[in-house]
């Protein structure tokens, strides 16, 4: 009797302390909103900066045209889009299948599946387009964006 009375005070004290401890780690929606801050700080730095940036840059007087305006859009559309490429490689020594395929991996071509048709491979690529916004400074960026907000 006092074996089961000891082993049912061991068991409640540690089932009491497993509780315990659960009770001080954060909950889901606690390390979320701790998370959801630390990115709104993050944000409200960057557009400080990016107030602070435009305020350097708007002022040279520079003027886009609509020539650029519209590539500009065309460019920022086009955000995200794939393309892609099928190659197909009938048999060719291993080597040689390895440098072609390193070279379409240095051009960022992603194989995303390979398919047998007969004694032929076919291989199917992708890449995300490129993105010529990416590649302007960011000071130019916004005095762009100013410009479309003002017409």
């Amino acid at each position: 009797m006092k074996a089961m009375i000891l082993i049912s005070f061991c068991l409640f004290t540690g089932t009491f302390l497993f509780a315990a401890e659960e009770k001080k780690e954060k909950t889901y929606t606690e390390r979320l909103k701790e998370k959801v801050q630390a990115g709104k700080e993050l944000y409200d730095k960057g557009v400080k900066g990016a107030k602070e940036k435009y305020s350097e840059t708007f002022e040279d007087g520079k003027v886009l045209t609509e020539k650029s305006k519209d590539w500009l859009l065309k460019d920022i559309d086009s955000i995200g889009d794939w393309e892609y490429k099928v190659v197909t490689y009938g048999p060719k020594d291993a080597k040689v299948l390895e440098t072609d395929l390193n070279e379409l991996g240095n051009e960022r071509w992603q194989c995303f599946w390979v398919e047998a048709s007969g004694k032929e491979k076919v291989f199917y690529f992708k890449r995300t387009k490129m993105s010529y916004v990416s590649k302007i400074p960011a000071g130019a960026l916004l005095r762009i964006l100013a410009d479309f907000q003002n017409n």
